[in-house]
């Protein structure tokens, strides 16, 4: 995961809005941005749901750029106290709100047409001390067979989720989803740089089987450590120096 410097380690400025992280395990991540500059909710969605917001960045990030009223959802207290604090400060408050409580177990009133999570991962690594910060990274509060049957139960009928993972978990996850009848319809493979091995992948899936799920590849830099064409593309809109 990379994590972005040059600011204050509290806090991070869009170019729309401003990330305060100073109660949170987990920072802003240079991934967890190109998720949310990558997925683009259709001109239909009206209702997005995003799963284990933490700071509330993908919601603010997606408010941006639709006029689908959000929930956004956290089950750690301190995230949630953050979240808040950077969405009621944000221009698109009144379309975004914030719940408290676990996805598994919230009494939702609605279906969403666009679900969005970068869910807890490293279910393979050594656990962190820190409990915020396991929780955040850590898939032992919630499993990914639990969360695609959770999204299951709360897609409407021609919605869609978007998902960011590690790389290794890419295979994993496409056959999970097929198991809850989600079928792959966009897929993003994600490197830190053309010379490193792919790191992340962000998948959207729908519950219709498209005639081919369109593929591609993204690095984040070039060889010369600076930001690729591709990379600066899509954040332009969010980050300050692009």
């Amino acid at each position: 995961m990379l994590y972005l410097y040059g600011m204050p380690n509290n806090y991070f400025q869009f170019k729309q809005f401003r990330i305060e992280q100073d109660k949170t395990a987990m920072k802003v991540c240079t991934d967890s941005c190109l998720f949310g500059a990558w997925v683009h909710p259709s001109p239909s969605t009206k209702n997005i749901l995003d799963i284990g917001t933490g700071t509330g960045l993908l919601s603010l990030m997606l408010a941006q750029k639709t006029m689908a009223y959000i929930d956004a959802i956290e089950i750690d207290n301190d995230a949630f106290e953050q979240a808040k604090t950077n969405i009621a400060s944000s221009k698109w408050n009144e379309k975004i709100e914030l719940l408290h409580g676990d996805v598994r177990t919230y009494d939702f009133k609605k279906s969403y047409d666009l679900i969005i999570c970068n869910p807890p991962f490293y279910i393979n690594e050594q656990a962190s001390v820190d409990e915020g910060e396991q929780i955040a990274k850590h898939s032992s509060k919630l499993s990914l067979p639990e969360l695609l049957n959770t999204m299951k139960k709360l897609v409407s009928e021609d919605g869609a989720v978007a998902l960011l993972l590690p790389y290794y978990r890419k295979e994993e996850c496409i056959f999970l989803a097929l198991e809850q009848g989600f079928f792959l319809e966009q897929l993003i493979d994600i490197q830190q740089s053309p010379k490193h091995s792919f790191f992340r992948f962000a998948g959207i899936f729908t519950t219709h089987q498209p005639t081919a799920p369109k593929s591609s590849t993204i690095a984040i830099k070039n060889e010369d450590d600076k930001y690729s064409e591709a990379f600066t593309e899509l954040l332009k809109p969010y980050y300050l120096n692009l």
